[in-house]
């Protein structure tokens, strides 16, 4: 019977400690991305150095890793400094985004004069500065025709590494974070007021509900621009 009685207490024992185990878990969550430009970070990698454990962002730059309270968590990407945070909190979800900086390069100093317009010298800086990512070639597949060197194919392994997935979605973020900053260019709030002379709340709805292609404002002159922000602007009070 004492030794029934014990076992219990162990067992309550045992419980009792794997349920406050348990409570201390906490789910570090946030996104990754560029401090500088605020561009995601795909495949960045995230690691609790206190225990071992590993995980990835997602193409979205969005993570999450299991964690204790004190627990430090480092992240990392190709070409920039690795930064760490400790866990704060002792259960729940805790949500930390993070920013990374790019590591310090020497960088070609190109020479923008006049002829530039504001969006064109950022752009050429911008470029430069992620040369190292945007000018490495995609990996090919193995088999075919993708012979490297004297007899010499990439693997699939090569080609589907974290780094190879963390430079193509990284070049594919980068393309739309630059389509996205020539609208912003060109089809501003200041200018769109002055066509329409919306102003406050009027004007962000107008320019949210129109919001134009990259490829029709890459071959549209800017006397085009005003007629079609017109255009739109007469079908839009009507709707309103």
């Amino acid at each position: 019977m004492k030794r029934l009685i014990t076992g219990i207490l162990f067992l309550f024992c045992c419980c009792g400690l794997l349920a406050i185990k348990v409570q201390a878990q906490v789910t570090v969550t946030g996104t990754i991305m560029d401090k500088e430009n605020k561009l995601v970070l795909p495949y960045a990698s995230v690691t609790n150095k206190s225990t071992g454990r590993r995980s990835y962002s997602d193409k979205g730059g969005f993570y999450k890793i299991a964690a204790s309270p004190k627990d430090v968590i480092v992240f990392s990407f190709l070409g920039y400094k690795s930064d760490s945070l400790v866990v704060i909190q002792a259960s729940g979800t805790e949500t930390r985004n993070v920013s990374l900086v790019v590591e310090s390069r020497q960088l070609h100093g190109v020479d923008v004069g006049a002829q530039y317009s504001p969006y064109q010298a950022d752009s050429i800086a911008r470029r430069e500065q992620f040369g190292y990512i945007l000018d490495k070639k995609d990996m090919p597949l193995a088999g075919g025709n993708t012979p490297v060197g004297a007899g010499i194919v990439f693997s699939p392994f090569t080609r589907y590494s974290r780094k190879e997935k963390q430079k193509r979605e990284f070049k594919k973020i980068f393309a739309k974070a630059e389509q996205e900053r020539y609208i912003d260019s060109r089809y501003t709030a200041a200018f769109v007021s002055k066509v329409t002379s919306l102003k406050g709340d009027s004007l962000q709805l107008f320019m949210r509900d129109n919001h134009p292609d990259h490829n029709m404002l890459r071959t549209m002159p800017q006397e085009d621009l005003i007629y079609w922000i017109t255009d739109k602007y007469k079908a839009w009070v009507k709707k309103n």
